[in-house]
């Protein structure tokens, strides 16, 4: 089954229709014979498969079974709280298929947790949080070939110059620190929060989540927007010290 792709334009014409594609190209489309609808219909054969490599056409998604958990606080809580509402996904703790944690600032032993306990039950796993004056997303674990927080975590650790000192700082955050709170923490808030559900829907409807494996970092301040592919750690390659 496919529907018309959401984007696309059908401009009418004497002889048929302009259409406007998803990837801002147009085509001319010629009515068939007799009274001309408003757009051309589904199953036309003639249609199918240029509407198709156009991305004219999509498959109607199928859903994934299972639920959303979201877990956390602060205005990145209440902004992806509200997007998985609008994006018609069901939150719950009973058969989730996708746990989200979020939070104001990061929080180390939390993500720990999660990240283990996702492994173990096989639900996704994305997350979200600030530090410094970023709000960073991911990576979006979705199975063992995906990097997750922990290989997040080791990586960042062996690159810092600073790694005693950065996880001095993720203690201290889990101790009950907390970092000042920036002047407008919601604008950075919400871009985070659309990248997340973004994924999660993707996911959710069999489709490639471009959050998986994969950290991204808005900067407010600026209005740019980074993505940094995360690799899994080999078993055993780093290891921390005591």
């Amino acid at each position: 089954m496919s529907r018309y792709a959401g984007g696309v334009s059908f401009v009418p014409r004497d002889d048929g229709w302009l259409v406007h594609t998803p990837g801002e190209d147009f085509l001319a489309v010629s009515a068939p014979e007799g009274a001309r609808p408003d757009r051309p219909p589904l199953d036309d054969p003639d249609l199918t498969e240029v509407f198709t490599e156009e991305g004219v056409l999509e498959p109607i998604p199928v859903r994934r079974p299972g639920r959303v958990a979201l877990t956390g606080d602060g205005p990145l809580f209440e902004a992806v709280g509200l997007l998985l509402e609008g994006a018609g996904l069901t939150t719950g703790d009973q058969d989730v298929a996708v746990r989200i944690a979020v939070s104001s600032w990061l929080r180390d032993e939390l993500f720990r947790r999660l990240d283990a306990e996702a492994r173990d039950t096989g639900a996704a796993l994305h997350l979200g949080f600030a530090e410094g004056r970023r709000w960073y997303t991911g990576p979006f674990w979705t199975g063992p070939a995906t990097a997750s927080y922990e290989d997040l975590r080791s990586r960042r650790l062996a690159a810092s110059p600073w790694p005693d000192e950065l996880a001095a700082h993720w203690a201290w955050l889990d101790s009950g620190g907390a970092p000042e709170a920036g002047p407008s923490p919601a604008v950075g808030a919400h871009v985070a929060a659309a990248l997340i559900v973004a994924d999660v829907w993707a996911y959710l409807h069999d489709r490639e989540a471009p959050g998986t494996g994969v950290q991204a970092g808005f900067d407010p301040a600026t209005g740019l927007l980074n993505r940094h592919l995360v690799l899994p750690v080999p078993g055993g390659l780093m290891v921390e010290q005591p």
